[in-house]
């Protein structure tokens, strides 16, 4: 019988693991690259269970903010308090009280709901707390720490089957009654309220990318399974070899991994070498591998482009022997790219599953 995938990611989970292990001196600058941000749609067919919008608190106020609907367009380098003009409807989506760090949930599924329906265009969330004191901060996109990012996620049933997918924000801005004609676009920061007891107001937007039809695939995935059992080492020819070399890490890094022949690629997808296979570096070693080798074999890399970007920079200066000292939030991290890594590799992530992948369990190494 087949294997029912449920795969639901729980922010409330990350909240609490992030936030214990969160720097809290304060934002800092951007850098380049970015972590686990996924592009996903609603597949046809499938009816929405729930939606959320989950913000990072980076200053606590101990207010209510509230969400609402925009009814006209911005661009999140242009937008300021004069130019919006106020553009959203009054009424409230959704509402939190900001009484803790780490991330707040506003249950917005109506609203994402009419946004499929076509009912209402999308054009985001208006974020504020009107004039009430002091000020909520929550983290933007453009903060250094993409496990702080706003995030919106969705959760709908398939065949039977609930799948949670969680969306990155592809524009976030603040602006403020103060200084009505500047743009804060580029801001780490999405403040509302007042700083004072007399003061000017601030507010914040944010809009999240949601497609009706996923985009036609390129190509298609296989299992780590799969790669194992093809690497030569058994009785189906080689199939590793010519996709050689790969690097697990960024190239020249401390602890990066050169696969440059088909053993070593054996061996990390083996998952018995390197480590063991609870071992969660051990995990993504062969994931990441897989999924690079897909890549090099033609297929899409586009939904897992920045988590393997995420992994390498880790992997530059990580190995497998490190696992047992990483704090708990990096663990979980490892973890959740690894998973996401498994996803594509199966084909649950916006590239198909290869009809002829019969990786299977050999050596327990199968992609399931």
């Amino acid at each position: 019988m087949a294997k029912r995938h449920i795969l639901i990611f729980t922010l409330a989970t990350l909240a609490l693991i992030v936030a214990g292990c969160s720097n809290q001196s304060g934002p800092t600058a951007p850098i380049d690259g970015s972590a686990f941000q996924l592009s996903s749609a609603i597949p046809p067919g499938a009816t929405l269970v729930s939606a959320s919008l989950n913000l990072y608190v980076w200053q606590v106020s101990d207010q209510t903010v509230n969400a609402h609907r925009v009814t006209a367009d911005w661009d999140e380098m242009v937008v300021t308090w004069n130019n919006f003009a106020g553009a959203y409807d009054a009424a409230v989506e959704a509402s939190i009280l900001v009484d803790a760090g780490g991330y707040k949930t506003f249950d917005v599924t109506a609203l994402v709901q009419a946004w499929l329906d076509g009912a209402v265009p999308n054009y985001g969330f208006l974020i504020e707390q009107g004039t009430t004191y002091p000020r909520s901060i929550f983290i933007s996109r453009e903060h250094a720490d993409v496990n702080m990012h706003p995030v919106l996620e969705v959760c709908y049933m398939m065949g039977g089957v609930e799948v949670c997918e969680d969306l990155p924000a592809i524009a976030d801005a603040e602006f403020w009654e103060g200084a009505p004609d500047d743009n804060y676009g580029a801001s780490q920061t999405l403040r509302t309220g007042w700083q004072l007891a007399t003061d000017w107001e601030k507010q914040a937007l944010i809009r999240f990318e949601l497609p009706g039809t996923p985009p036609p695939p390129d190509g298609c995935t296989r299992t780590k399974g799969y790669w194992y059992n093809w690497g030569g080492f058994g009785p189906q020819p080689d199939m590793v070899t010519a996709l050689l070399p790969q690097w697990l890490g960024t190239p020249g890094g401390s602890k990066s991994i050169l696969v440059d022949n088909g053993q070593i690629a054996h061996d990390l997808l083996g998952q018995k070498v390197y480590c063991h296979r609870r071992n969660g570096i051990t995990k993504l070693y062969a994931q990441l591998l897989a999924a690079k080798l897909n890549i090099t074999n033609n297929a899409s890399g586009e939904p897992v482009a920045t988590v393997i970007a995420a992994a390498d920079g880790f992997l530059a200066d990580h190995e497998c022997s490190d696992w047992r000292r990483l704090r708990w939030c990096k663990k979980f991290r490892v973890l959740r790219w690894a998973r996401k890594l498994d996803r594509y590799n199966n084909g649950r992530l916006g590239v198909p599953h290869c009809d002829d992948d019969d990786g299977g369990h050999h050596g327990g190494c199968g992609g399931h």
